[in-house]
């Protein structure tokens, strides 16, 4: 009888301590005080563009390793769902989904935060890639304008002002929320300086400003975070083989037309976490592709340099460090060849504004009738023509065009005057006084003998 009552009391504790936790439960709840736990922001979803090719593959693997992702959606032309299967095999929390055919980009896109576009056509030229990024930017910005956008696919400084131009067609554009991966370039500068050095490659930071090809791209070694002394023919050693990075894997790989597409993938996942951690509310120091609004550089509105990433996307661009003469030569002669890659880019995207901007088939009872154009394009689309002769005309374009696939209607609006002018004029001001100097700049040995290698063979021989 002891016993029972002793089972029947504790029975009846246990029960009142249940339905404590129970009432708890449910006011800490009411209060919204419950959350879920997770060590990244709630439904951290990024999409991969391409993520069948060559870099899109490897990209996702080392995305799925992250503890911070909450979702990655595999999106590409051709089948994915096999490399989504075997990506979810992977003991990891991440959740994989897979997304094939145009007709599947929608849902791919939806609820994304972050969109990395790697998609590129066999042939990798811009004319032949431009319309699949194109077709994914507009439907960035019919299903997630509010994401951040980051593009990897070659030749980066047009792809960038291409996506950009659309975008502010469509009045979704925002600068702090758009960028183009360099960081490849930045980590192979790391493995050869710290190679050189021979010190780990940890202790190595080196930026690189300008752009994504070697005719676009300045190592800053002057301003390189290493444990060593450099020279002058050590520097121009160093940034020649920078330089020719891509050139050497193109010969290591018997094709001209291969891409560096681990190195790449490892960059491009480097860089799409660093914005994670920035919009999870981090600050972190990155070398990206932006729009820095003529400030960095002279007639450029694009241009790769060193940005602080947060938790409103691109919060600070730290612009141009303090050059030395040989990388002030290389800078000015970057500028034209970045000018023209933005210029081809704006150029593109006007002349597809006189035809339908969305990848659709018209209805059959209308018939598209090309817009009448009031004043002439002009005929110099790099940066010295003059503004107001440009936005004219485009203005003129956009008046008459409507995307007949969209609600918003296209609508040219002139760039934002500079407001860091000050700034861009005194970058303008050092360039002018050293430009005299760049017609007496040295060459790097390893580019003069290479150049002298190729003049020999270009000469024909007397029989």
């Amino acid at each position: 009888m002891y016993r029972l009552r002793t089972l029947f009391n504790f029975l009846q504790i246990d029960v009142r301590r249940k339905s404590k936790i129970a009432n708890l439960s449910q006011k800490i709840d009411g209060n919204n005080v419950y959350r879920k736990y997770s060590t990244c922001p709630a439904g951290m979803k990024v999409t991969i563009c391409g993520a069948a090719g060559n870099t899109g593959q490897p990209l996702a693997l080392l995305l799925k390793q992250s503890p911070l992702l909450d979702e990655i959606a595999l999106y590409d032309i051709c089948p994915t769902c096999g490399y989504g299967m075997e990506l979810s095999h992977v003991d990891t929390k991440c959740k994989i989904s897979s997304f094939s055919g145009r007709h599947m980009l929608c849902d791919a896109l939806k609820d994304a935060k972050v969109v990395v576009i790697v998609a590129r056509d066999e042939e990798d030229s811009f004319e032949k890639s431009a319309p699949i990024i194109t077709e994914i930017a507009l439907q960035i910005c019919n299903t997630c304008p509010d994401t951040f956008t980051i593009v990897g696919t070659e030749p980066v400084e047009s792809m960038v002002p291409l996506v950009s131009e659309i975008q502010r067609l469509r009045n979704v554009y925002n600068p702090r929320k758009l960028l183009g991966c360099v960081e490849l370039h930045c980590v192979r500068a790391n493995t050869v300086l710290a190679d050189f050095l021979r010190v780990p490659p940890e202790s190595v930071r080196v930026p690189v400003i300008g752009g994504a090809t070697p005719n676009t791209m300045v190592p800053v070694l002057s301003s390189a975070v290493h444990p060593g002394t450099l020279t002058q023919e050590h520097v121009e050693c160093v940034t020649s083989c920078i330089m020719g990075g891509t050139e050497a894997v193109c010969a290591a790989k018997g094709c001209r037309h291969a891409t560096a597409s681990l190195a790449g993938a490892y960059a491009l996942a480097r860089n799409t976490l660093n914005v994670v951690k920035g919009l999870q509310g981090g600050k972190v120091e990155q070398c990206a592709y932006v729009d820095c609004l003529g400030t960095c550089a002279p007639n450029c509105q694009f241009f790769a340099s060193e940005v602080i990433l947060g938790s409103t996307g691109i919060e600070k661009n730290l612009g141009i460090p303090e050059l030395t003469k040989f990388e002030n030569c290389l800078l000015c002669k970057c500028l034209p060849y970045v000018q023209n890659e933005i210029a081809r880019a704006i150029w593109l995207v006007y002349t597809m504004c006189q035809q339908c901007t969305c990848y659709c088939s018209p209805s059959p009872s209308e018939c598209y009738v090309p817009p009448c154009l009031p004043c002439a394009p002009p005929t110099n689309w790099t940066c010295e023509c003059p503004d107001s002769c440009r936005d004219e005309y485009l203005a003129s374009i956009c008046r008459e065009m409507t995307c007949r696939c969209g609600t918003t209607e296209l609508c040219w609006k002139p760039r934002e005057f500079d407001f860091y002018t000050d700034r861009a004029t005194k970058g303008r001001q050092r360039m002018m006084e050293h430009s005299a100097a760049c017609n007496d700049c040295r060459m790097p040995k390893s580019v003069r003998i290479e150049q002298e290698i190729r003049n020999r063979a270009k000469t024909p021989r007397c029989n």
